[in-house]
Parts: structure tokens; sequence; C-alpha cells
């Protein structure tokens, strides 16, 4: 009996529990730990009748099922005690899901005025030319208002009925009429009262949604550190969620077999929201130009990477010839080149990268002086590009995001190693938007982003990224199906959010979306 109990434990621990860990990364605004990641888990998990059978007994009371439980477990990951993860049972295919949210907020204090000005009047004396034809609306806009503030305290401050008289021939009138006493009170007064409401607005909308973007982008000595500590926290939760936490590879024996990453996950999923998007991408680029090169590559003679190979034809031979990405099968091959590197022993395993309401669809006007600048860094490689910016290779006559190693071969399909920029060739980028109108309607801030972060070549502008328009639905023709919400910047994983009677979906079309990319089930 006892060794009949032991050779079934012995059986049962072959079997891997399947897991994934999704990992949050919240926008701006003064975050509260956890607050952000219980309303995200509350929309794509507690509420979603299709990740789990309705018949199952519930795990918590074994009564009929109304919601799927969750429960919040000490997260050791973050290094954080107020964070905690949120895990859950197994989905239909046997899947369990831990929910992590990176918090950053607290390692970036509120703005300033001083600071946001700094960076506010730079982008206000951007060349018309440099402005992004998406925000060149809000562009003028701000500086009419700006314009007008200013003209009003200027003129609560000057003798307006004076001038007035001096310009009409009356300068010598000592008279003092009762209409000029009131405008001599009620011009500073008036004055006044727009600069401070112009003044609140500021502290409260600008600073409160912009400040954050200002401190973390615009490159200052303070910034910049404060910018680095928020970098290598995310580094260092993502490599102990891929098991490298730890790992010196100073002390790695050169040719010597990487070790077996010990991780419980088989995937994770990237969700990040407004700045937290920026942030995510930077945390992503560090991540895997730390860990590229953690491949084994003993009997690359006889090894190949086909899903790899495949991977390069296609863009190749979007380049060459049709000047078009098949997305659909630049996606379905990402993930397989990704399964192929895990067996080629890397630690790298974020198959998904999701961002909503992203200010990234603006990089040039944010991150770059102009589009040509955008161009140049991804040229370099400072900001990684889906699909992965490509370099020659002599031997195989066409350009690739990998390179030989050592003797090699003339194929391509042997064993080459990713440059340290080419995580999206391996992790799908899907990008959830809401168009604006009128400035406050829609979400100004989000937008496209493919066309800023596809692959620019002389001849092709190849776009790996899946963009997808939701608050409300667009048809073929890029027309709006429904009413744009107030400001849906912050709705994108609100569910009582509705579009008009064309979101008749059973729940709102932007949820359905969300969960479809999210693909927890991962079917």
């Amino acid at each position: 009996m006892a060794t009949a109990r032991k050779k079934a434990r012995s059986q049962s621990a072959t079997v891997e529990k399947k897991k994934q860990a999704v990992v949050v990364i919240h926008g701006m605004d003064e975050q509260i730990p956890l607050d952000t990641l219980r309303g995200f888990v509350n929309t794509v998990w507690v509420t979603d009748e299709t990740v789990i059978s309705r018949t199952r007994l519930d795990s918590n009371n074994g009564q009929q099922r109304i919601e799927n439980p969750v429960w919040e477990k000490p997260d050791r990951h973050s290094g954080s005690f107020d964070v905690r993860r949120m895990t859950t049972e197994e989905d239909i295919n046997g899947v369990r899901t831990d929910f992590i949210e990176f918090c950053w907020a607290h390692m970036l204090p509120s703005t300033t005025w001083g600071r946001y000005k700094i960076w506010f009047t730079d982008l206000l004396w951007r060349a018309p030319k440099r402005i992004p034809n998406d925000i060149f609306g809000a562009w003028i806009a701000i500086w009419l208002v700006t314009g007008l503030a200013g003209l009003t305290l200027l003129a609560s401050l000057l003798p307006i009925g004076e001038i007035h008289r001096c310009l009409t021939g009356n300068c010598d009138a000592g008279v003092c009429v009762s209409s000029n006493l009131c405008w001599r009170w009620l011009s500073p007064l008036a004055g006044f009262a727009v600069w401070t409401l112009a003044t609140a607005a500021i502290g409260f909308y600008l600073l409160k949604y912009f400040g954050r973007i200002a401190r973390y982008i615009k490159t200052t000595p303070v910034n910049t550190a404060q910018r680095q500590d928020i970098q290598k926290k995310g580094v260092e939760l993502f490599e102990a969620l891929m098991g490298v936490g730890g790992f010196d590879p100073s002390k790695h024996k050169p040719g010597a077999p990487y070790p077996k990453w010990n991780t419980p996950y088989d995937r994770i999923i990237v969700v990040s929201h407004s700045l937290g998007t920026v942030i995510a991408y930077d945390i992503l680029k560090a991540s895997f130009a730390r860990v590229n090169r953690y491949i084994n590559r003993g009997g690359q003679a006889r090894r190949k990477q086909p899903h790899r190979h495949e991977l390069e034809k296609l863009i190749q031979g979007a380049i060459e010839h049709s000047g078009t990405l098949d997305i659909e099968a630049f996606r379905r091959l990402q993930n397989l080149a990704l399964q192929e590197l895990k067996a080629d022993g890397s630690p790298w395993i974020v198959s998904d990268f999701i961002t909503l309401g992203s200010p990234l669809a603006h990089a040039e006007f944010f991150l770059a002086e102009g589009e040509q600048d955008l161009r140049a860094q991804q040229e370099k490689r400072i900001l990684p590009t889906c699909p992965p910016a490509l370099e020659w290779d002599e031997k195989s006559g066409h350009q690739h995001f990998t390179y030989r190693y050592g003797s090699n071969f003339a194929s391509g399909e042997y064993f080459r190693y990713p440059h340290p920029a080419a995580h999206f060739a391996f992790t799908r980028w899907t990008n959830i938007y809401s168009k604006s109108r009128n400035f406050l309607w829609g979400d100004i801030i989000s937008g496209p982003v493919s066309g800023r972060f596809g692959l620019s070549t002389p001849v092709a502008q190849l776009q790996g990224i899946l963009d997808i328009p939701v608050l409300p639905e667009q048809d073929f023709e890029d027309k709006a199906k429904g009413v744009v919400p107030f400001f849906t910047h912050c709705k994108y994983w609100d569910m009582s959010v509705r579009t008009g009677p064309n979101d008749s979906w059973a729940i709102p079309y932007h949820i359905h979306k969300l969960r479809e990319v999210l693909n927890l089930s991962n079917t």
C-alpha cells in the first residue's frame, strides 16, 4: 500500500500544473495599491462566465456558482508588503492565473507646477510641422486657452479706461465716472477669477493626469534617477517571475549549459494602462536585453529553429515583395517562435503585451523631437519596434532580427541568437484605444500605435501591432458604431459603460475585446 501511494505521488509530481502570470501596470494619478488590480480582475475573471463551466460548484462554499472566486495572497515577487497577488482556481483548460500589480507611483512623486511647466513649454513651442495630425487640434486649443488666460490677466492689470480715453482724444479728462470706477474694481477681480480657475484646472487636471508623464519622460538628472529606480524594480519583478532572479551571469562558465529556470509559470501576460504602457515598454526592453543570450547553444550544428526561420522569411518577403505584413500569420508565428525559444532554454516567457489608452500613440510628440527623430531612435534600437529592427547578414543575403554564432551556416534555419531589442519577435503586442472626438469625448491620450512602432524600411512600413478601437466599436470604414462616451481614458475595463443601441453584445464590446486578447484560457 505504501509503495502504491509513493508511486502515485511520484506520477502526480511529474504532471506539472499549468500556470500563468498577468502583470498589471497601472497608469497615472494617485494610485492606491491593488485598487486598479481588483477592478481589473473583477472584469476579466470574476464576472467572466466563459473561463469556468457554470456547472462547476463554487470553490468557496460548494453551492451553485454565481461568480468565479479569486483569493489574495502575499506576493513574494514584488518585494512590497503592500502588494498581494490575486490567484484563481483552474479554468476550463486546467490553467491557474496569478494577477500581480506592479506599483510604481510611490517611486515617482507628484510633479510640481515648476517642473511641469518646463515640459509643457517644450511641447507648446514645437514647430507646427512636428505636431502629429491626430493631436494638432488639441495643440491649437491649448495655445488658444493659454493665450486667452494670459491676455485676461494682462487686461486686468492695465488701466483700460484711461487707455480708451487717450485713444479717443480725452487723455486730459480727469472726470472719474462711475463706469470707470466699476471697471477699475471689476477688471482685476475678473482677471484674478479667471487666473484662479486656470490655476485650479492646472493643479487638478493637468498635473493630475499629465504631471507624472512630464516627470517620467522629461530627461533631467532627478527624473532619470527616478526612472532608473522604476525600471530596476520592474526588471527585478520580471526576472523573479521568469526564474532568473539571483542568477549571476558573471559566474557562469562560458559554454556551460544554463540552469533550468525555476519558475511556476508557462507564460506572462503584461497589461498596462496610460503612462503605465510607457513604463511597461521600457521594462520589457530592459528585461529582454538582459536575458536574450541565456540560451543553450550546445549541438547547434544539428539544431534548427524552423519557426523563427519562417517568421524571418515572412518579414523578409513582406519587405522584398508585397510591402504588407500578414498580421495574423505574424502573430501566429510569434507564438510558435516563443515556444521554440523556450525549448532552447531561454527564460523569456512574455507571450503578450497589451496596452490600454496608451500615449505611445503620440510617441513622436512625447518621446522624440518629431517623426524623423523617432525613426532614428528605432533604427538604433533605442526604441524597439514590432516587427523588430533588422540587420543585414552578408552570408545569408537577407536581413534578420537574429545573428549567427560562430561558424554557423549560410541557411538561416539553423541556430541564431536574437539581438537585444528583438523581443517583439516573440511577444505579441495588442493595443486597445478609444478614438477622440472634440477633445473631451473618447480618449485623446490614446490612439493606434502600429504606425508609430511598426518596422520602417525604405520600401515598406510593416505593422505587426494589432490595434483595436473600442468605446465605441468601429466598422470596416473606420466609422463609429455608437456614441462616443465622455472621457473614456479610465473606462477600458468599466463594465457599466455602453455606447448606444449598436453595442448589442451580451457584455460591452470593449470588455469582450479585452477578454478576447487576454485569452486567459489560452485556447
